[in-house]
């Protein structure tokens, strides 16, 4: 009966809102970057590679679902990393009982990295 109740609290283990480290200079860069969703009209640019992210923050026990605020912010970290200055055509989608993430709900977002011409 005491491993069902902690059956949510394993779960909840698994997530992680930030799937790596971005460096200082890497964070500055992305702070800059915009994001346009598939249903705005982005200015005129190069894709430069695809971008994912998964936000879910169940390691506290004060927020155990992620945003969207989060997981487009993850997302300009990657375009950042990329050298974009840009991120087009992003979507996003809630997942709820997330077996790859082990989260209970979760953001997922993904888009494209790009250069502005």
């Amino acid at each position: 009966m005491r491993a069902f109740h902690l059956l949510p609290i394993a779960l909840l283990a698994g997530c992680a809102a930030t799937p790596e480290q971005f460096t200082e200079d890497e964070v500055a860069r992305a702070a800059k970057v915009k994001a346009y969703s598939a249903s705005s009209i982005a200015p005129v640019h190069e894709v430069i590679g695809p971008v994912r992210s998964n936000s879910c923050d169940s390691g506290s026990f004060e927020r155990f679902h992620g945003t969207q605020g989060e997981a487009i912010w993850l997302l300009k970290l990657q375009a950042a990393r990329l050298g974009g200055d840009l991120v087009v055509d992003y979507r996003c989608r809630t997942r709820t009982l997330d077996p790859i993430s082990r989260c209970l709900e979760s953001k997922r977002c993904e888009g494209q990295a790009a250069v502005r011409d």
